[in-house]
């Protein structure tokens, strides 16, 4: 499936490849950001919609928050259109190409552990906001 309106030619070879990667690490970026400050939410007992209605309008706003959200709090984490396995696959090979460009690792290792974490309760195969459970019960 692609991403945009129509292929779009990237540059040399590896090119293609360095995108897909930065995009997918958006994707454990944003999915875990969110995931934090929802959980803090949570266990402080704010009201999620008052939250979302002050987030919505302002440039942190991602579209995939309103898409996950009711997912992620009532944690259902299945039918997945991007396994949390290949989550990790992705950020795993990001963290390894962004280290031999002298990119700083320390944000993605951060990413890498949540992630998996979220593989070892055995949630590789479900939708990759699951990294909501390892974020909301990192001692389960």
């Amino acid at each position: 499936k692609a991403l945009g309106e129509s292929p779009l030619h990237m540059g040399d070879v590896g090119t293609a490849a360095a995108t897909k990667l930065a995009l997918n690490q958006l994707i454990a970026s944003l999915t875990i950001g969110f995931s934090t400050s929802l959980a803090l939410l949570q266990k402080e007992d704010v009201n999620i919609e008052k939250f979302m209605d002050i987030l919505r309008p302002s440039a942190l706003y991602a579209p995939t928050f309103d898409k996950k959200l009711q997912r992620m709090l009532d944690e259902d984490y299945s039918n997945p259109n991007f396994p949390t396995k290949h989550l990790l696959k992705d950020i795993r090979l990001f963290n390894e190409v962004a280290q031999q460009a002298g990119v700083d690792p320390s944000l993605l290792e951060g990413l890498q552990k949540v992630i998996e974490r979220t593989v070892e309760r055995g949630l590789d195969n479900t939708d990759y906001f699951a990294v909501h459970d390892a974020v909301s019960k990192p001692s389960k």
